[in-house]
């Protein structure tokens, strides 16, 4: 109860183990040090599409249905990825842009400074996704709506 929050609906995370060495984090001198491998977004691509119809078929929803998709911006390439593989329209991935623009990928924080903006510009009853990613090479996604 409570008007104005996220209610989290679902959540649907995939990890391909044949890919674990593309995303690492290791502790070093310096702190922790992120491993990338430039095929990521490729990995990625691959399996955003089928990530998000399993998330959004099981509440009967589509992409079209979706108001706001908060995308982790590991990188352009990896935004571009995820675009291409779920068939957002360019605008979608306006907030991920200006947040990587603004503060750079700040590893997980990011997607909070992303569903920031995007919770502010969503109506009651409105629909968001929210995708993260991780080492495993893992994808995660979560379905909210604004109450």
């Amino acid at each position: 109860p409570g008007g104005g929050g996220l209610e989290v609906l679902d959540t649907v995370a995939v990890t391909d183990t044949t890919t674990a060495d593309m995303m690492t984090w290791d502790i070093g001198e310096q702190g922790f040090v992120m491993g990338l491998d430039a095929e990521v977004p490729a990995v990625l691509g691959r399996h955003a599409g089928p990530v998000v119809e399993r998330l959004l078929s099981q509440h009967r929803l589509t992409v079209p249905d979706i108001a706001g998709w908060v995308l982790h911006p590991g990188g352009p390439a990896i935004l571009e990825a995820v675009r291409d593989a779920v068939g957002l329209a360019d605008e979608a991935l306006e907030p991920s842009r200006a947040v990587l623009r603004d503060y750079g990928n700040c590893s997980s924080p990011t997607v909070l400074l992303i569903l920031e903006r995007v919770a502010a510009s969503l109506a009651e009853g409105d629909h968001a996704v929210v995708m993260a990613f991780g080492p495993g090479l893992t994808l995660y996604a979560t379905l909210l709506r604004k109450r």
